[in-house]
């Protein structure tokens, strides 16, 4: 009986000098907000949209854009389902030295993420379909080559109103279209967007 009280008041001592770990800050934010309405810069849906210049290799130059709609999937980060693109024009000399002036469409609609590094820089990327249309003008019907593609980017938010932010993204978006290859076209954008 002696020996078993000595093992259970050493195994009781051995306990009491053993530190207990710290907490996770993360897990100790959420059971601080559990009872309360949560105060964090981003929830819910979100609704982005942005347009600028952009410019595709090998094509020309003229508008980009991204819209996107979104999900905060954690404090720092966005599920997203987006549109993402350009118009780019470029020039055809017609007969009788007359100078045209077209537009091709490089068009991605792509499901990805975005990830807050800090509390105002953003990265993102996203993965999908891919289509490239050709406009040589009424003579020539319009012509689409479809494919695969994906989109990486980061932007910067300037200013914060309420639930809408102003801010810059720029993005890079590559694909591989039928009979057209590989593509890559980029954007420098001003976006709105809601959370």
């Amino acid at each position: 009986m002696k020996a078993l009280v000595g093992v259970c008041v050493l195994a009781t001592a051995a306990h009491a000098d053993t530190k207990p770990s710290s907490a996770d800050p993360d897990t100790q934010d959420a059971a601080g907000e559990a009872n309360l309405e949560s105060n964090a810069p981003r929830a819910g849906m979100t609704f982005s949209a942005s347009l600028g210049a952009g410019i595709t290799m090998g094509v020309g130059r003229g508008e980009a854009f991204s819209f996107r709609i979104g999900h905060v999937a954690t404090p720092s980060s966005v599920l997203t389902l987006e549109f993402t693109g350009g118009s780019l024009f470029h020039q055809e000399v017609a007969p009788m030295g007359k100078s045209d002036i077209f537009h091709n469409d490089y068009l991605g609609l792509m499901a990805g993420g975005l990830h807050y590094v800090s509390g105002s820089f953003w990265v993102r990327g996203a993965a999908g379909l891919a289509s490239y249309t050709i406009d040589a003008g009424s003579a020539t019907p319009r012509a689409a080559h479809f494919g695969v593609g994906g989109v990486a980017g980061l932007g910067l938010d300037f200013v914060r109103w309420h639930y809408l932010v102003l801010g810059l993204e720029t993005f890079a978006q590559m694909g591989v279209v039928a009979t057209r290859g590989l593509m890559l076209n980029t954007g420098l954008c001003l976006g709105l967007t809601y959370y």
